[in-house]
């Protein structure tokens, strides 16, 4: 599959709350690209045009336009192109990439495997069609039991959003169905612990075909830092779960089993077993599975979704759209096959131009951790070509010129 020429942030967001949104050309020839912020009516309120060279990037300038008002926002090209979002506050910042078909990160069935009691949660929610979209909410608990639905209904090219008020402030999961194809976002704000934090996640596309039984976390991390895994089974029968976790060179250090009923959540204790040891981690199924993992050493919280070949979080082209100079990056690579993979990372800068270029060799079901020296602490992207089958995350810790102490992490965006 190509890769797309449209992609979505359902919110730009207004108030004190500042925007960065990064789009690149990932195309071999240059780009003209378009990029159009409405308002919760599906109203126009801004547009912005830029050609780029290829793999050059663009800052898209729309966030004069949403000091005062919500918005989302649309980027189009003749070409394919990539994106990425950062929305900040203080020591708040949400990282989202831009929601695709191509990617299956827009869909009429979306997923999160995670609400928090005790934590405010908020859902934004952007009507891609030219149709009005009615969403229906339904929220669970741990166990699986339904305890609310709710319904709202979103103008062609409009937004709706919700908050806890609306839904419980209870522990477990959230979908949405919708007449129409949606994207949407999570904002996780901590209270407590950790306090002054936020997270951001795009909900996870459940109408693929076949559904995934299989969801791979590139890393479980050793030392101070804390894991938090949760895995859903998303079906209506019971499931039979087994979770593996292997060092680098792919073997088994750990192995555990669980049987859950429909819509049922399993937090998998793995935790203890990478106290002293870094890991990767697989959980299988005989059924339809989701799952969630959240990172986290005081104020920096890493949140990536369980990854798998069926809705495009692994594949063998993966691009990250920005890397930040002065920040530290850490990258992470695990091969989800039974071969031996050999990943060539490159490099560019913001106009497109490579810096550098470097190999790595993982044995079957291990991984390679590529650091700051790879990048060369430049501003720009980052590709990594594959022979086999890998997901790739990325860990981005902040410097001190811009939220020092604060940490996102994304997954690779696949093109292939």
């Amino acid at each position: 599959m190509p890769a797309p020429t449209k992609i979505y942030f359902p919110q730009i967001a207004s108030g004190q709350w500042i925007d960065w949104v990064q789009v690149v050309n990932v195309g071999n020839d240059q780009s003209q690209v378009m990029a159009i912020a409405r308002n919760e009516k599906g109203e126009t309120v801004w547009s912005g045009e830029k050609t780029l060279k290829p793999f050059q990037t663009w800052v898209v300038p729309v966030e004069p336009a949403s000091k005062n008002q919500e918005l989302s926002l649309t980027i189009s090209s003749n070409q394919g192109i990539v994106g990425e979002r950062h929305c900040h506050l203080g020591t708040k910042v949400l990282a989202f990439p831009g929601a695709c078909p191509e990617m299956r990160s827009v869909g009429r069935r979306i997923f999160y495997p995670e609400i928090v009691a005790g934590c405010a949660d908020y859902f934004r929610v952007f009507n891609i069609s030219d149709q009005p979209a009615m969403v229906n909410v339904v929220v669970r608990d741990t166990n699986g039991n339904v305890i609310r639905q709710f319904s709202g209904q979103i103008v062609p090219l409009g937004f709706w959003s919700f908050v806890d008020k609306d839904f419980g402030n209870v522990s477990g999961t959230l979908e949405l169905v919708s007449t129409q194809v949606i994207v949407s976002e999570r904002h996780l704000h901590y209270s407590e612990s950790p306090d002054g934090v936020a997270i951001g996640q795009l909900g996870q596309v459940m109408d693929v075909d076949p559904p995934p039984t299989k969801v791979y976390f590139g890393q479980i991390a050793p030392g101070a830092w804390l894991d938090w895994v949760q895995v859903i089974n998303h079906s209506p029968e019971q499931a039979k779960l087994v979770a593996v976790a292997r060092n680098g060179l792919g073997e088994v250090k750990w192995s555990a089993e669980k049987t859950l009923e429909p819509f049922q959540a399993w937090v998998v204790p793995v935790d203890p077993v990478a106290s002293k040891e870094d890991l990767s981690l697989t959980v299988s199924s005989d059924k339809h599975i989701v799952g969630e993992r959240h990172c986290h050493f005081e104020k920096q919280v890493l949140a990536f979704p369980g990854a798998n070949y069926e809705s495009r979080t692994a594949g063998k082209r993966l691009f990250y759209p920005e890397l930040v100079v002065g920040s530290a990056d850490h990258f992470r690579v695990l091969n989800t096959t039974d071969q031996q993979a050999l990943v060539t990372a490159i490099v560019r800068n913001t106009d497109g131009v490579i810096v550098n270029q470097i190999s790595g060799q993982m044995p079957p079901f291990g991984y390679w951790t590529p650091l700051d020296d790879v990048t060369k602490n430049v501003q720009g992207t980052m590709e990594m070509l594959s022979t086999q089958i890998v997901v790739g995350e990325r860990h981005l810790h902040y410097g001190q010129q811009y939220h020092p102490g604060v940490a996102v992490g994304q997954l690779g965006q696949v093109l292939d």
